[in-house]
């Protein structure tokens, strides 16, 4: 009897301890498909609804469900097919926290990669010949961008506007004049009143004024601009010229543009030192022209000139870098050269003083003066500037002259 009635006390209790369990997993779901909410953020899909449904929770394994509801990069990229019919998986697939099996994916590696684009360099030789390739010989260098300013057909136009607004001129003034004496004065002093009247011009005149005054203006403007523009160098001149004569890319009574020196613009930036890098290229051309285009051409120029032997580039930013370099050791030459003449000018004796005082002194003029030229030669310094650096350099090298009490203190101490 005590183990039948215990075995019954056992039966009675089991199915409150199993509604009691299902209840648990069903809250443990809940919690732990919160907590996957609140670790991945991502906006819903639209056009999905899946509701979760509790029947369909408590039918389910807690295993299972558990293992479904957390979100992992493997989830993401391959979707198991149970997550179609448990509602921790359709959940998901609503609020878009993992991807149906039909959608590729777009996570993979190779959507994440960078691929550097492929460079394309076009050479002048693939051009036929005619506007084109004169065109691409233009394109090969920035100083080969030389054009005309036509300045004598913006001077012609705008001396036609200013004789049309000066005839527009006269022609208010006189009206005002007829009515101060023959009209209504009060039209000039009362602009509503003259508007109102039928038989005023005044209004269409302003306004044929005003066109021409935008057109005049316009023009004017323009040519200011284009004025501001400097010429192109004879070197860069003479290059185009040689480059359109030789290829044949424009006609000979077409081409007659490149000599009209005095309405040509450079459109290229003009270097700090123009001349003296044309001077540091002429000269390296001279010694070897070979080795100075190993050196100083780059590969996009090679590939630009093509089988041009008319067309040779040089990189000016590497030109400009052994132009630094010379006007470094320069710079530094000026700079210290004299201080060493000085001290080797310096008096052994008193009877030398006077005389190596003007040694010395002449020694001064000479290296301000070649500071003072180099200042101004090679930099675009204005003129108080150089006046202001030539300053300064004259007395910091005639702080180094030793005065007469110096030499003789000097002499003492031998």
């Amino acid at each position: 009897m005590p183990i039948s009635g215990s075995n019954d006390v056992v039966d009675r209790a089991s199915p409150c301890k199993r509604s009691m369990a299902i209840r648990e997993q069903g809250t443990q779901e809940d919690d732990i498909a919160d907590s996957s909410l609140g670790q991945v953020h991502a906006e819903p899909r639209q056009g999905s609804n899946y509701p979760p449904s509790p029947s369909t929770a408590s039918s389910q394994n807690p295993a299972s469900e558990t293992s479904t509801s957390r979100p992992s990069s493997q989830e993401n990229l391959t979707p198991s097919t149970p997550e179609k019919t448990t509602w921790p998986g359709r959940l998901k697939l609503a609020l878009g926290l993992s991807r149906a099996p039909s959608e590729p994916s777009t996570n993979t590696p190779e959507s994440t990669l960078e691929y550097p684009a492929p460079e394309v360099i076009r050479s002048v030789d693939e051009y036929d010949r005619g506007y084109g390739k004169a065109a691409a010989f233009e394109d090969c260098d920035p100083n080969f961008l030389i054009y005309r300013k036509f300045g004598w057909l913006h001077n012609r136009v705008l001396l036609h506007l200013q004789d049309e607004l000066q005839e527009l001129e006269q022609k208010l003034e006189s009206f005002d004049k007829w009515e101060v004496s023959n009209g209504d004065p009060r039209k000039l002093v009362h602009r509503r009143i003259d508007d109102n009247s039928k038989h005023s011009p005044r209004k269409a005149i302003l306004k044929e004024v005003n066109e021409k005054l935008e057109e005049y203006d316009g023009v004017l403007f323009r040519l200011q601009q284009k004025q501001a523009i400097k010429k192109p160098t004879k070197r860069n001149q003479n290059s185009m010229y040689r480059l359109i004569n030789a290829s044949r890319s424009i006609g000979s009574e077409e081409a007659t543009w490149i000599r009209q020196r005095d309405d040509l613009a450079a459109l290229a930036f003009d270097a700090e030192h123009g001349w003296f890098n044309a001077f540091l290229e002429d000269t390296l051309r001279m010694l070897s022209s070979k080795v100075t285009l190993a050196i100083f051409r780059t590969r996009e120029q090679r590939v630009k000139t093509g089988d041009q032997t008319s067309l040779s580039l040089i990189s000016p930013e590497r030109l400009d870098i052994l132009l630094r370099v010379v006007l470094t050791i320069l710079a530094v030459l000026i700079m210290l050269v004299p201080i060493l003449i000085l001290f080797e000018l310096q008096p052994s004796d008193p009877s030398q003083t006077k005389p190596r005082a003007r040694y010395q002194l002449l020694t001064v003029f000479v290296f301000t003066l070649v500071f003072s030229a180099s200042c101004s030669i090679f930099t675009k310094a204005r003129r108080q500037e150089v006046f202001g650096a030539t300053a300064a350099y004259c007395a910091a090298t005639a702080v180094n002259r030793p005065n007469e009490i110096e030499s003789k203190l000097f002499i003492g101490a031998l």
